[in-house]
């Protein structure tokens, strides 16, 4: 070993770090190095000859993917190749691009994006099913809920049903006759969700007649977030590891907070157990947190009965106590927080080194509104997400349509967002222009009057459509042929997104006529996030499987600020973040723990976990507030502390600071 690495690295995470073969589990506490610890576990494989495309490296966030990947090149001092680094719906992605033929089905697939399934289901509901009977059927999204819920949970349709929509009970023929069919289309479109593509991979890695070529390229096997694994991901890290040399999982039992994800613990409580003769690895040194910040999580923790046992312990100095503050009601605690975020500026704590934690989004009105009042310039990491929201999806449509033009629901976005053109009128379009093998040269070069007859088509619709021929002329054809152009020929992104907006531009107003002009810089934006790409395929399979599955974009706020913004998000959202000050607000039962998980105990240690997660963001200040009287629709309701502060109040770990009344 290095001596670099044993410099640079604590004794608990060069264990890890030196792990031989076979399967291994690092429980790593918040705060404790496992970024680094995995960052020079893979720097280690590669130094001692592992060639870096054996090397699998599961993460949850893209984000996470790239700056590992960057520390791993650091460390290893030259470019390293063929790291396979990623999500699971990003390593489904490549694998099934690179082997698809060996499971008989075209690579050139397009991912279809939750917005994208929505529409599709309805089409497919709205064909089945007569208007009387698809009031009394689930919703598009309660179809496509109880389907992913059976994937990635791994449970039948009926359980599935019975837990979520028991009031559907009766009707789960038809709804399984309906997903069968939504199956089958998405085949031959074509097209991909993301279930599809863990669904996918797993069957590939399964097949080991199939996959042996890929499986005995992978020797190490890597996965991050362990505590957060859904049923399927579970099962692919199994079949992964049953074939690899070995098998390292990370996580942290008491941050699991992904239930309402699909996300279950148990996977990593029961990972030894799958796994025989696993090593088990400790990393229980914070680097983070005061003493004082962690000797008030660990009290907590501790009241939770299922998990690991663990004590963070710390290599900093003494700091002072979280202070616990009761307030009147939920105005005087947003005053008080705003007071307090101005005085910690004055003392040099920046804002956007203080942060706002709170369990659901709705718990921040009174204090948005006076935060706008004293205006503090604030940011929330809870807004929708920049590719999910629908001007962004309308631009991807036809990107998607010119790489995949079998892809129905883009073209009925596409021919929907024409004036004169409703959703059927679209649907009937595209079914004729089905007929033909090639989608958009058909629909270009179609004589619309004539095939549209009888379609009830208005005026102002073919008018619309026939514009949106020549574009499509204009943008993917050789002059004067019907030849199209290909991916190669094509501008290049940032013109291809530049085409398309100024296409787009007239449509905007009447579309989104409230904030339209901010819709239209969105996709400036776009241009410049698109220079990095080689291709359109690359773009879309990034926007599609990565950012917007994990939502790593955030609602930025004013760029014209003099200064970073004060952070407010909810605790899932600010996991694996740390600010030297955080305020946790509404400590009150019925909100932290939610109302919901009172009087279930397993709902109850979930919730405590999501208290700890919450507590562990904090470096050097920590603040519990909580209002006296909470107003729920006509009436107040008094309130005392949550039970989560109750519960370790005679262990000291806070002081109760009362609010000086004006």
């Amino acid at each position: 070993v290095s001596p670099r690495f044993q410099k640079e690295l604590n004794p608990e995470q060069l264990a890890a770090v030196l792990h031989k073969s076979g399967p291994a589990i690092v429980i790593a506490g918040a705060g404790s190095g496992k970024t680094r610890m995995l960052t020079y576990r893979v720097a280690y494989l590669i130094e001692n000859n592992t060639p870096a495309s054996a090397i699998i490296l599961v993460t949850f966030t893209k984000k996470a993917a790239q700056e590992m990947e960057n520390r791993v090149q650091g460390l290893v001092g030259s470019e390293i190749k063929g790291l396979k680094a990623g999500t699971f719906h990003h390593l489904a992605n490549i694998t099934l691009r690179r082997y698809g033929k060996l499971l008989h089905f075209d690579p050139n697939f397009t991912i279809m994006d939750p917005g994208d399934q929505k529409h599709f289901m309805k089409y497919i509901l709205g064909q089945r099913f007569d208007p009387e009977e698809r009031k009394r059927f689930p919703k598009p999204t309660q179809v496509l809920d109880m389907h992913s819920k059976t994937i990635n949970l791994g449970k039948p349709l009926s359980e599935i049903s019975s837990v979520y929509y028991p009031a559907y009970l009766y009707q789960i023929v038809d709804i399984t006759d309906t997903i069968s069919i939504f199956t089958k289309q998405k085949k031959a479109n074509n097209t991909m969700d993301f279930d599809d593509l863990l669904v996918f991979f797993l069957k590939f890695i399964r097949n080991e007649k199939v996959a042996a070529k890929y499986l005995d390229r992978i020797h190490h096997v890597l996965v991050d977030e362990y505590q957060d694994m859904n049923a399927i991901q579970a099962d692919i890290v199994e079949h992964l590891g049953k074939h690899a040399k070995s098998i390292t999982i990370v996580g942290d039992d008491a941050q699991a907070i992904y239930k309402f994800r699909g996300g279950d613990f148990n996977h990593m409580l029961n990972f030894p157990k799958v796994f025989e003769n696993c090593q088990t690895y400790k990393l229980e040194t914070n680097y983070r947190s005061t003493p004082e910040i962690l000797k008030l999580a660990n009290a907590s923790i501790r009241k939770n009965q299922v998990g690991f046992k663990k004590e963070l312990r710390t290599t900093r100095e003494s700091g002072n106590l979280p202070m616990m503050i009761p307030c009147t009601n939920l105005y005087q605690e947003a005053q008080l927080i705003c007071q307090q975020v101005l005085q910690h500026r004055e003392e040099d704590i920046h804002l956007h080194e203080q942060a706002v934690l709170f369990r659901a989004h709705y718990h921040t009105m009174e204090l948005e509104q006076e935060l706008v009042r004293q205006k503090i310039p604030y940011v929330i990491r809870a807004g929708v997400r920049f590719f999910e929201q629908a001007h962004i999806k309308d631009l991807v449509a036809y990107l998607a349509v010119l790489v995949n033009p079998t892809d129905r629901i883009q073209w009925i976005r596409i021919f929907s967002m024409h004036e004169g053109v409703s959703d059927s009128g679209a649907s009937k379009i595209i079914t004729i222009l089905s007929q033909q093998p090639q989608v958009l040269t058909n629909f270009v070069y179609c004589n619309l009057v004539q095939e549209m007859q009888g379609s009830r088509l208005r005026q102002a619709g073919l008018e619309n459509l026939t514009q949106l021929q020549q574009f499509f002329k204009q943008l993917a054809f050789h002059p004067g042929t019907k030849q199209r152009l290909s991916e190669e020929e094509l501008p290049n992104l940032p013109q291809m997104i530049e085409k398309v907006s100024q296409y787009l531009k007239p449509m905007f107003p009447a579309r989104y006529p409230k904030n339209y002009e901010d819709r239209l810089r969105d996709l400036r934006e776009l241009m410049n996030f698109g220079a990095k790409y080689n291709s359109i395929t690359a773009f879309l399979a990034d926007i599609l499987t990565q950012y917007n599955l994990q939502g790593e974009t955030i609602l930025e706020g004013d760029q014209t600020l003099e200064e970073s913004p004060l952070v407010l998000s909810t605790i899932h959202q600010a996991k694996g973040l740390e600010w030297k000050v955080v305020y946790i607000i509404s400590l009150v039962d019925g909100r932290l723990p939610s109302a919901r998980a009172i009087g279930d105990e397993a709902e109850i240690e979930e919730e405590r976990r999501l208290f700890y997660v919450a507590c562990t963001r904090a470096k050097d200040v920590l603040y519990l507030t909580y209002p006296e009287i909470v107003q729920r629709f006509d009436r107040d309701q008094i309130s005392g502390p949550s039970r989560f502060l109750e519960e370790i109040e005679k262990e000291k770990v806070f002081e109760e600071v009362e609010v000086e009344e004006e």
